[in-house]
């Protein structure tokens, strides 16, 4: 025995600063007593709990940080708050593998996004992973943006870890990614009501409960909007049909649940019929035109029999003109028309009437 003194043989496999694993025997208010591997006892105080101190009880199995390896009673000093970093970042990783769902607290706004808290971590939410109906719809406007992010501090919010800063590894959360497991839920072809919670020049949001949806602006009516403020009122509530689920993205159709007017075109036209259109838009390769409740397509080449660079050298936004039905396609809702063959059409009525005017003088 004399000879394994002299040796400085120690029985304890572990040295202060070590981490080993211990199991819960007893806890009070202001400590907890662990057996450490069975070859000795140990106390944490309640002051180096940490997070995982709060959670544990009787016969839990953690590991904990060697503070001191032997007190004046012959306890080892313990800490689990030390390892707190650690069990944190293995903690995210694991979420972030996992694509687990998580519910963090915004703390700051600035004009890219949120910083928000997960527990005693911070990470970042760009703006660009909102989900729709938190997404700042004032394109450009940096203060506006601003001023509305600032509206979500405070705010709890389920978001996904979708990766980590290269430079400091700090989380980046999505909201948008943690709706991919609701958005399964719904199906194509279902009908949902919900409440418009907002307007833009492409087309509405509405909040279906847990997610929000978009109707395109080609999928309100099928008329053509102008203004869709004077189609729906923020806060009105709208039936929609599912056309399409991409991810967290979920397309939504107003115009699909009322009467569809290509289905009796057949009934009040035929191709190569002259009808009165009015002009509604006027794009770059072509105009749109309204006639009745169906709007077609007049393209740049069928404007006029002459070489024009724009429609505007042809026809005015808001005015009517014989246009003449190219196709008709029912199962596409595609109208094609054309302002050029009207006047191709017209033009060998006039000189046959000139004629007949001709023999009768």
């Amino acid at each position: 025995m004399h000879q394994l003194m002299k040796s400085n043989f120690n029985p304890i496999p572990f040295k202060t600063r070590d981490v080993v694993e211990v199991e819960v025997i007893d806890k009070t208010r202001n400590a907890i007593l662990v057996d450490l591997m069975g070859l000795m006892y140990g106390i944490i105080p309640a002051k180096e709990w940490g997070e995982e101190g709060e959670r544990l009880k009787p016969k839990d199995k953690t590991f904990a940080f060697i503070l001191l390896l032997e007190d004046e009673k012959g306890y080892a000093l313990l800490s689990l708050k030390k390892l707190d970093p650690q069990r944190t970042s293995q903690s995210l990783l694991q979420k972030f593998k996992e694509k687990e769902t998580v519910t963090v607290r915004c703390s700051e706004a600035n004009k890219g996004g949120l910083i928000c808290d997960l527990g005693p971590v911070r990470g970042f939410l760009p703006v660009s992973q909102l989900a729709p109906s938190h997404y700042p719809r004032v394109a450009g406007d940096k203060e506006k943006i601003l001023a509305h992010l600032k509206k979500l501090v405070n705010q709890e919010l389920k978001v996904k870890i979708i990766g980590f800063d290269k430079k400091t590894n700090t989380p980046i959360f999505s909201e948008k990614a943690a709706l991919d497991n609701i958005t399964t839920k719904i199906k194509e072809g279902e009908v949902l009501e919900g409440k418009v919670v907002g307007i833009t020049d492409f087309g509405i949001f509405v909040n279906l409960g847990e997610f929000d949806g978009l109707v395109h602006v080609s999928e309100v009516s099928w008329q053509h909007i102008e203004d869709l403020s004077q189609v729906v009122k923020i806060g009105d509530k709208v039936k929609v049909k599912v056309i399409g689920v991409e991810g967290s993205r979920v397309f939504l159709s107003m115009k699909r649940l009322l009467p569809d007017p290509f289905k009796e075109i057949s009934a009040k036209y035929q191709e190569g019929d002259i009808v009165k259109g009015k002009v509604v838009r006027i794009m770059p390769f072509g105009i749109l035109v309204q006639i009745g409740e169906l709007v077609g397509l007049v393209r740049l080449s069928e404007l006029s029999q002459d070489k024009i660079q724009k429609p505007e050298e042809v026809v005015s936004l808001g005015k009517e003109y014989p246009m003449k039905i190219l196709k008709i396609d029912q199962e596409a809702h595609r109208l094609e028309l054309s302002l050029k063959r009207v006047e191709e059409t017209v033009e060998p009525k006039r000189s046959k009437k000139g004629a007949k005017k001709a023999d009768g003088d």
